[in-house]
C-alpha cells in the first residue's frame, strides 16, 4: 500500500523520563488509535471489520515512532482507502475546532483517549495520516472535551432498530439505529429493563427516556432509557385475509361500493 495510506504515530516522553515513553502509556495510545480505526472500519464495512492494522516500521530513538498500515482481510470489502480518508477528515475537523456535531461521539471518545495524556504523561503526540501531519496539544484536548460535553437534555422518544446489546460488567448498553437522523444512538438502560432489551434485539422499537444532546448537535447521541416498546414482527402482523369480515357494520347501511363512492365525492 502506498505511503499516503499509512499512519505514523510519534510519541515523546516526559523530560523527567529523559524523553522515553512509559510502557502503559505507549500501549494505551496505540489501543486508542486502534479503536478509532476499527470503529471507522466497521462503519465502512457494514458492521464487521475488513482490515487489520500492521506495524510496518518501529523505532525507539526518542521520540518513539510507529508506522501502521491497514491490511485487507480476505473476502471482505475494500475499505482501507475510505477508512484512512474518514480518519483524516475527522482530525481536520477537530483541528479547525468544529468537532461538535460533526464528528461521531464514539470516535471523539477514542481520540480523547489519545489527547488526554499530552502534557501530563507524554510530552507530545503527533499523527501523520499520509502526507498530513496532526499535532495533539492541550488545546486540541480541550476542544475534544468541549465537543463531548452534554449541553442539553429533554424527555422524548426515538424509533429504530435495536442492536448490539452489551451487559458485560454492568454496561447495560445497546444501540438503536433510527429510521432517520443519526446513524445510531447509544442507549443505557436500568437492570429492570434487561429482559425487555434482550427480547427486543434485532427488532424495531420505540425508546422512551432522557435524550442527551451535545453542543450544536441536531440529534441526540445518547438516551437514558426509561421504557422499551418493541413493535410486532412482520410475521405476527395480520394479513388482509385475517381482517376480512372483522367489521361487518363499518359502512352502515351502505354497500362497500357506495361507501367508497361517497368518500371519493368528498375528496373532490
Amino acid at each position: 500500500m502506498p505511503q499516503d495510506k499509512q499512519i505514523t504515530v510519534t510519541i515523546s516522553g516526559l523530560p523527567e523520563d529523559d524523553g522515553r515513553v512509559r510502557l502503559n502509556v505507549f500501549m494505551g495510545q496505540l489501543q486508542n488509535l486502534s479503536a478509532a480505526i476499527t470503529r471507522l472500519d466497521r462503519e465502512a464495512s457494514g458492521g464487521e471489520p475488513s482490515n487489520y492494522l500492521q506495524i510496518v516500521a518501529l523505532s525507539y530513538s526518542s521520540p518513539a515512532t510507529v508506522v501502521l498500515e491497514p491490511k485487507e482481510l480476505p473476502k471482505r470489502p475494500h475499505t482501507a482507502t475510505r477508512v484512512i480518508a474518514r480518519f483524516r477528515e475527522a482530525l481536520e475537523t477537530i483541528t479547525r475546532g468544529d468537532a461538535a456535531g460533526n464528528v461521531d461521539a464514539e470516535l471523539l471518545e477514542d481520540l480523547r483517549g489519545l489527547a488526554r495524556p499530552v502534557g501530563k504523561r507524554v510530552a507530545g503526540l503527533t499523527l501523520a495520516v499520509g502526507p498530513t501531519r496532526f499535532e495533539f496539544t492541550e488545546t486540541i484536548a480541550r476542544q475534544i472535551e468541549l465537543a463531548l460535553a452534554v449541553s442539553e437534555t429533554c424527555q422524548g422518544s426515538v424509533d429504530g432498530r435495536l442492536e448490539w446489546l452489551n451487559i458485560h460488567g454492568g454496561a447495560n448498553t445497546f444501540y438503536i439505529y433510527p429510521l432517520f437522523g443519526p446513524p445510531k444512538i447509544a442507549c443505557h438502560f436500568p437492570i429492570r429493563l434487561l429482559e425487555d432489551a434482550i427480547g427486543a434485539v434485532n427488532r424495531r422499537v420505540e425508546i422512551n427516556g432522557v435524550l442527551k444532546y451535545r453542543a450544536r448537535a441536531p440529534f441526540p447521541h445518547e438516551i437514558a432509557v426509561e421504557t422499551i416498546e418493541a413493535f410486532p414482527l412482520d410475521k405476527d402482523l395480520p394479513t388482509f385475509e385475517d381482517l376480512r369480515g372483522r367489521a361487518p357494520d363499518a359502512t352502515g347501511d351502505l354497500s362497500s361500493e357506495d361507501f367508497i363512492r361517497e368518500l371519493r365525492d368528498e375528496w373532490q
